[in-house]
């Protein structure tokens, strides 16, 4: 059957809108590695030195995001490095909890008797964080509480991939410092 060439104009005309429209909600991609990600702290976190936490899993429950990334409200920016969006906040979680001097364990090798500690990404943009976390004890839930980490937007004329990277290092600490701030957090990691 032999096509018109108004409906190949048609079907040409529509393929190109919506590649255009994948193509635009991928915005400028801002490379985050994980080993530039350095946890930094200003607060005393000494009572967690010596603690042990079982990380037992991290997930993306997210709309906002995709597996590997996360974007900028307007989409203009997006954000990721070579690990899935919930394996990133797992090894950053991890990676500043060892720096604290805790004794992290992990789905590999897991400690079963150390406070075990999941997060859900309920939101990821880059001008707010939504997460749930939840600690058991021994099987039972001992603390759930959700976070929002808000920042403010950087005004247009300093929205760089170098500026928004280092941005994004820095929500990351204020998560996890507002999670280990928290006194029930705390008290479900450390014991009464």
């Amino acid at each position: 059957m032999k096509s018109s060439r108004p409906a190949k104009i048609i079907i040409g005309f529509v393929g190109v809108i919506f590649g255009a429209t994948i193509m635009g909600c991928a915005g400028v991609g801002v490379n985050v590695p994980l080993n530039n990600y350095k946890p930094m702290f200003t607060d005393d976190y000494s009572v967690y030195k010596g603690k042990r936490v079982y990380l037992m899993n991290f997930d993306n429950q997210a709309n906002d995001t995709t597996m590997w990334a996360y974007s900028s409200p307007d989409k203009k920016f997006s954000y990721s490095d070579n690990n899935l969006l919930q394996s990133y906040y797992w090894y950053a979680f991890e990676n500043a909890f060892a720096k604290l001097g805790m004794l992290v364990s992990k789905i590999d090798n897991p400690d079963v008797t150390a406070p075990a500690m999941w997060v859900t990404l309920l939101s990821i943009t880059d001008v707010n964080y939504n997460v749930s976390v939840t600690v058991q004890q021994r099987g039972v839930t001992a603390f759930t509480e959700k976070y929002t980490i808000p920042e403010p937007p950087l005004a247009e004329k300093d929205r760089n991939p170098t500026a928004l990277e280092e941005r994004a290092y820095k929500m990351m600490n204020k998560l996890i410092s507002t999670i280990l701030k928290d006194p029930g957090f705390q008290k479900a990691l450390t014991g009464p």
